[in-house]
């Protein structure tokens, strides 16, 4: 089996605000997938906790099949929440509350937190291709004062294992380098005997 991207560390993510900088209606690329920080990006930031982000669903799916997901954000500032969800190589579909961005999901509104907390469901449709495919979960708390400060993230990733379906197409070697050269060698030594030989016949 193959992995399907590496692990990335954690990444500020810009998502739920009402300021200038705002991403209200939902924003891509801030999974943690991407190398994006919010701080950089003039976004939210400043939080005192930072919230508990957690994603349930099926490790294991066979080809083809469709699992269904949620990501979970609990704690942080804990008024409004907002959320992106990206993977490689399987396909996404929007539940309530989120839509597709540039083939990721996220909030179509920040989601107020009851008891605590805000789910986000969703659905993953597992490749033709057996493998490791990573999902990348991004949440954001916020206190709902429409100010890019006093605001936290967190994230999370979960692997799905697929099976049932073709194998990946093995890496091809390098027909260059020591393989080519090593494979026409053979060859350059007849030729060399040969030459040898006919310039023993001239001699003789």
């Amino acid at each position: 089996m193959r992995s399907i991207l590496p692990s990335v560390g954690a990444v500020a993510v810009c998502l739920v605000a009402g300021s200038a900088f705002a991403n209200s209606t939902g924003i891509n690329g801030r999974s943690g997938k991407q190398s994006v920080s919010c701080t950089a990006s003039g976004c939210h930031g400043g939080g005192a906790s930072a919230p508990t982000v957690t994603l349930e669903g099926p490790t294991a799916l066979t080809a083809g099949q469709t699992g269904q997901y949620s990501l979970i954000i609990s704690g942080g500032p804990g008024v409004k929440a907002g959320m992106n969800v990206a993977v490689d190589g399987a396909t996404l579909t929007a539940g309530s509350g989120t839509k597709l961005m540039s083939g990721e999901l996220t909030h179509t509104l920040p989601r107020t937190l009851t008891d605590g907390s805000a789910r986000f469901d969703f659905s993953l449709v597992a490749p033709a291709t057996n493998g490791t495919y990573k999902v990348y979960a991004a949440g954001n708390s916020v206190n709902g004062d429409s100010d890019a400060t006093g605001d936290s993230h967190g994230n999370a990733t979960l692997d799905v294992v697929v099976t049932g379906g073709s194998d990946p197409a093995p890496i091809k070697e390098d027909e260059g380098g020591c393989s080519a050269a090593t494979s026409g060698a053979p060859a350059v030594l007849i030729a060399v005997f040969a030459a040898l030989a006919a310039r023993r016949r001239r001699k003789a």
